[in-house]
């Protein structure tokens, strides 16, 4: 994350002349900013500002740990057998869809909690919801107090996952804000493969603490998160969002901030200069809203193309086959011909380490390749993906097959699907709702990016319950047909905001047709100490 070689670097978006470098940029201003700014990402302070924004990311974790653990606990008989529910079916349906209904209404009050209580706020409250939950479902004896402990964990998940990429978002500086913020929805992984390593043991074990003791695991991010923000040593370096301290009004704390984390040096640059000025114009031009007041979000055609995105990007990451996978995994694998329960859990785990290895390698190509290409591209891919391990399925994952090549043939694709999923979508998920948003709309837009997210999660619960258990392989096709789609849909409306400061992104999106007007650049003459001239 180093700028230290910055004229290097930007000689690969052109050609050198002499000292200058001819570059193609989005944001001429920026870029100026930065060639004159070195932010070495070696440095005491770069160091701080990764281990400050670790405390967002473990709420990512936090959602990690739900996704995998109950996929892996539905193929338990030693869960199935306490509460009498199946892999599949209407009960099981209700189970997953209680922790979206607690998303859900979560999300209600995510957006105010995280504006009235800023972005540190609301990752305290969404952590003390998620503890609760948590303590109920792993101490549950009916099937009743079960669904409540889900819900509550819904609820918290919802608070914790609209505050900590906001915040994410908002302290990242603007050179680093693609990777920072699309290694935040990749920590998911971080909560998924301890989920579904520790099952793979406890599944021996002879008692219904095959899948409270991996339950449990929840409860250790909230905790860590808490204690963070409340201890007085950590709370004086997790610090609030400058963004929302400058929109407070504490313009003085928020400049200190920006000082702290964006230099190498503690002092003023370029780039914190440039990032004060824009924060200040726009929030001088922002009108406050009630806190209850959801309509501001849709005032002007600049916000309405803002939430299209954002709505894209929700819909599009729920429905791309992703719920198939992740929820369904061992009846995916049933499909394909492996019944063992316990090989099943084996393969979850493995498919989370693979699927890591995707997010890893999506987040750290975040700042070159951008996001949009990246999206239309990669849904085209996937739904590739899908159809063929549909159709091997089809062939190799009836009951009774013996053709071993075969029925590892498809897990071979479905562990592949995994991985473009990882590569395509989690990285981006959280950190290109939060870009597209406005410093105004941004808790609530982002609240509203769980509420679109777990109305179309519904189908990757409920509806995929039902699905395969009554069309088996036959379902997948109905997400093929959803990625051909989204790939037009990224291709029409989707917004590159690679490049270009958050500010910055009010002009893109004031254009006539902001998807074409985001993927003009400006050809510039850079040297390590400005922008020269417009070439």
């Amino acid at each position: 994350m180093s700028d230290s070689k910055s004229l290097d670097e930007k000689s690969q978006a052109g050609e050198v002349q002499g000292e200058a470098v001819v570059a193609e940029v989005y944001n001429p201003d920026l870029s100026a900013a930065i060639a004159k700014t070195n932010l070495n990402g070696f440095s005491r302070r770069s160091f701080m500002l990764y281990f400050v924004v670790m405390v967002g990311f473990l709420n990512a974790v936090s959602s990690g740990f739900d996704g995998s653990l109950m996929s892996g606990v539905n193929a338990m008989p030693q869960y199935l057998d306490f509460f009498g529910y199946k892999t599949t079916g209407k009960s099981t349906g209700i189970v997953f869809m209680i922790y979206v209904v607690g998303n859900v209404v979560g999300a209600l009050f995510a957006g105010p909690a995280t504006d009235i209580w800023g972005r540190r706020g609301g990752m305290f409250i969404g952590g003390f919801f998620i503890l609760v939950g948590s303590a109920v479902i792993v101490s549950a004896q009916t099937a009743s107090a079960f669904l409540g402990g889900r819900f509550v964990l819904g609820f918290g998940i919802s608070i914790s996952t609209t505050a900590a990429p906001t915040w994410v978002t908002e302290l990242a500086p603007p050179q680093w804000r693609g990777r920072l913020g699309a290694a935040y929805n990749s920590c998911f992984f971080i909560g998924s493969i301890p989920a579904t390593g520790s099952m793979v043991g406890t599944e021996l074990l002879n008692s219904t603490w095959a899948w409270r003791l991996p339950l449990l695991l929840q409860v250790g991010p909230p905790i860590i998160v808490m204690d963070d923000l409340d201890r007085p040593f950590f709370s004086d370096i997790v610090r609030e969002s400058p963004r929302w301290l400058i929109s407070r009004g504490r313009e003085e704390e928020a400049t200190q901030i920006l000082i702290d984390y964006h230099s190498n040096d503690g002092k003023m640059n370029a780039v914190i200069q440039l990032e004060l000025e824009e924060f200040k114009r726009q929030i001088s031009t922002q009108r406050d809203s009630a806190f209850w007041d959801y309509t501001a979000l849709f005032r002007t055609r600049n916000r309405r193309w803002r939430m299209l995105c954002l709505s894209l990007m929700c819909v599009n990451g729920q429905l791309a086959g992703n719920g198939l996978i992740t929820y369904f995994l061992p009846v995916v694998f049933k499909n394909a011909g492996i019944t063992s329960p316990h090989t099943q859990l084996v393969y979850n785990f493995a498919n989370s380490l693979l699927s890591a290895f995707g997010a890893a390698v999506g987040t750290a190509v975040t700042d070159k390749i951008g996001r949009r290409r990246r999206l239309y591209i990669g849904s085209l891919v996937l739904a590739c993906m899908l159809a063929l391990v549909a159709a091997l399925s089809s062939k190799y994952g009836k009951p009774g097959n013996t053709n071993v090549n075969g029925a590892h043939a498809s897990i071979a694709f479905i562990f592949l699907f995994g991985i473009v999923y990882a590569f395509v979508y989690t990285p981006l998920q959280a950190l290109y709702c939060a870009e597209v948003m406005s410093q105004e709309m941004r808790a609530k837009g982002m609240a509203i990016h769980i509420l679109i997210s777990n109305i179309a999660g519904f189908i990757n619960t409920f509806a995929n319950s039902v699905g395969l258990g009554n069309l088996s392989w036959r379902y997948y096709f109905v997400f093929v047909a959803w990625d051909v789609v989204a790939s037009g849909l990224w291709y029409a409306f989707g917004v590159e905001t690679q490049g270009r400061t958050l500010e910055e992104l009010d002009e893109i999106f004031d254009a006539p047709w902001p998807a074409r007007a985001s993927e003009k650049k400006v050809t510039v003459k850079l040297t390590d100490a400005a922008v020269v001239e417009k070439a």
